[in-house]
């Protein structure tokens, strides 16, 4: 597998609209004040062919329940504490409470298009896999919307949790995430996680479990208002990385 590390969107090949998603998919989106993006992201959702649309947030401070809820989102609040893996594990809840047979997550800060989530869910229904991680290193991404170190980093460890497997991943921070109904009733009660380790902890409990894993290419864009990983975050979530390596 070549991994391109000089990916650049000019005229992005964004898969066709599927018009025939049901409510057999829940599109799952964790939140945290992002009212600068939520509403594009939402009518991005809908025009792909979402219709079940769940937003988990985080506490906001600012208009973004709102907003999702005036965009046709059903909105709740996340449980287990502060942080996106709070968020994540109660949407994982929320999608084993309900009938929906396949789950799709992506970020709330609309750098994740949901267009992207067609490929992934044609990968899980054909049966190819339990869970599939859309690989913004392989994709196309917009100029600035991932820095040299952030591409550098997630590089090397994908590539050392992969190699703990004997597999090889390139993106496992991802924020694209397909999964049938059987992987996150594995997955789910073993997740531990409050902040962005979240993607580490499912990675490594989806192969765990013996759940076929794979990856497909998906764009990635600059995200709309301030990130919320910090210089700090990263190296926690570096220290989550290599501790799970020790594991």
């Amino acid at each position: 597998m070549r991994i391109n590390m000089n990916s650049r969107i000019h005229n992005p090949a964004i898969p066709s609209p599927n018009q025939t998603l049901s409510t057999e998919v829940l599109l799952m989106i964790p939140t945290l004040n992002e009212e600068q993006a939520i509403e594009a992201l939402l009518l991005e959702a809908h025009a792909v062919g979402f219709s079940k649309i769940l937003v988990v947030d985080g506490f906001s401070s600012d208009q973004t329940r709102e907003l999702a809820e005036k965009s046709g989102a059903e909105v709740v609040m996340q449980d287990f504490g502060k942080g996106k893996g709070c968020g994540i594990r109660t949407g994982l809840r929320e999608f084993l409470q309900g009938n929906a047979e396949l789950l799709c997550v992506i970020d709330g800060d609309r750098t994740n298009n949901p267009a992207y989530l067609t490929d992934m869910i044609t990968q899980v229904k054909s049966g190819e896999a339990d869970v599939v991680l859309g690989s913004r290193t392989r994709g196309p991404r917009e100029n600035g919307a991932m820095d040299w170190l952030t591409l550098a980093s997630n590089v090397t460890v994908s590539f050392l949790l992969g190699a703990k497997f004997k597999r090889l991943f390139t993106d496992v921070q991802t924020g694209y995430w397909a999964f049938t109904r059987k992987a996150v009733d594995l997955i789910y009660p073993n997740l531990r996680a409050k902040g962005f380790e979240i993607e580490f902890e499912i990675f490594i409990n989806s192969l765990r479990r013996g759940l076929k894993v794979c990856e497909v290419p998906v764009g990635f864009r600059r995200r709309s208002g301030r990130t919320k990983f910090s210089f700090l975050l990263r190296m926690r979530n570096l220290y989550y990385a290599f501790r799970f390596l020790a594991s």
